[in-house]
């Protein structure tokens, strides 16, 4: 399994790609075009994880969706609803209102797992605060926290259906999954090992 941190460019949100033998799995979608520069003519792209679906973790979805008609969407029942309101998504303020014009979404939910190659489950785990349908997913060493933790930053809870009681409770889940080893990749900034946050 090889993860990668892509920029957006668009926007400071960031995309990872998980590549498993030739298949390939997106965590956000920010920005369609690097994302599909990033793969290769002999790689698959089979699913985007969607960890909340304010506008910049969703911007490119339809570009690479109508790419890759084949891959699904993987999303909380939150997010999926936001996937389709560009009010929900908080895109209707930005001057290019964004809404999924396709079908293929998979509604998932706390502690899922979600098989995406041979050995490797991915686990879905529902961390609101931020944002009422905030999911987090782990697969290996790697925790994909998005916007419900980035480190040295604080969690913003003043938009819709933020809730600062949910993101403390979901603080403490990230920081209970967070070991030595564990490499955290945030929905902004860098990736990091856990022995190198300070809580």
């Amino acid at each position: 399994m090889i993860v990668a941190q892509i920029s957006t460019e668009i926007y400071t949100s960031n995309i990872y790609k998980i590549t498993i033998d030739n298949d390939v799995w997106f965590v956000d979608i920010g920005n369609g075009e690097p994302a599909l520069k990033s793969v290769a003519s002999f790689e698959r792209v089979k699913g985007v994880f969607i960890t909340h679906s304010h506008y910049d973790h969703i911007h490119g979805i339809n570009d690479l969706y109508h790419a890759n008609n084949n891959c699904k969407i993987f999303a909380s029942e939150y997010a999926i609803e936001g996937l389709y309101s560009e009010k929900l998504n908080l895109s209707f303020y930005h001057e290019n209102p964004i809404v999924f014009n396709g079908k293929q979404v998979e509604k998932i939910k706390d502690n899922d797992l979600i098989s995406i190659g041979k050995n490797f489950d991915l686990r879905c785990i529902y961390t609101p605060g931020h944002n009422a349908g905030s999911m987090s997913f782990q697969v290996g060493n790697y925790l994909f926290t998005g916007d419900s933790f980035i480190p040295e930053i604080p969690v913003v809870t003043k938009l819709k259906s933020g809730d600062k009681q949910q993101n403390l409770l979901s603080l403490q889940r990230i920081k209970s999954l967070i070991k030595s080893d564990t490499i955290v990749c945030p929905g902004h900034g860098s990736m990091c090992l856990g022995e190198e946050i300070i809580w």
